[in-house]
């Protein structure tokens, strides 16, 4: 069941440009993104470099930086473990590159398994709708991040957040593709 006051969108639109949303309660940002960035690999990248090294348990800082960009402006996302199963989400939006004039558009502290779930939910509803033949072509730049995208999804069925197919297992490839159609 998705935290209510969390949700995300990502939609292509002309060739190498994508338009996306982040809200949490009553805080939305905004992104007009370009294929200057890699957005969805860089954001997958970065949840999953958070949960294969939980540096948080043993006391140290466990944060990634996420930059997106498009022509004129850039924005950042930090997210910082709170502890095990809090995550805390700064996003800033700059007018350039280097993030001089940055303005806090979001600063919210959430459930991580939540924040995952939307993330995934809305990508998986996204590459089934799309395709990724589809969104490379459009997209024009990188591949969809399938592996990091399985692998977050992945670990979202393993903690109850996401419901399994109940197909049977063949082999590795039929399952990482049954894994993608969950």
């Amino acid at each position: 069941m998705p935290y209510s006051n969390l949700k995300f969108t990502f939609e292509l639109r002309e060739p190498g440009t994508a338009y996306a949303t982040f809200s949490v309660g009553d805080e939305t940002a905004d992104f007009e993104l370009s294929n200057i960035c890699n957005p969805l690999s860089d954001m997958l990248s970065a949840l999953f470099g958070m949960m294969s090294t939980p540096s948080h348990l043993w006391g140290e800082t466990n944060q990634s930086q996420v930059e997106w960009y498009n022509a004129d402006e850039s924005y950042c996302w930090s997210l910082t473990m709170i502890d095990n199963e809090n995550i805390n989400i700064r996003i800033t939006h700059s007018c350039g590159f280097f993030g001089d004039d940055a303005v806090e558009l979001i600063n919210a502290d959430c459930p991580f398994l939540e924040f995952l779930f939307v993330i995934t939910a809305e990508l998986d509803s996204f590459v089934k709708r799309i395709g990724m033949l589809n969104y490379s072509q459009q997209w024009q730049k990188s591949e969809f991040p399938i592996t990091y995208f399985l692998f977050l999804k992945k670990h979202l069925i393993d903690n109850g957040r996401w419901a399994k197919t109940s197909r049977e297992q063949c082999d590795i490839l039929s399952d990482e593709l049954l894994l993608l159609l969950a």
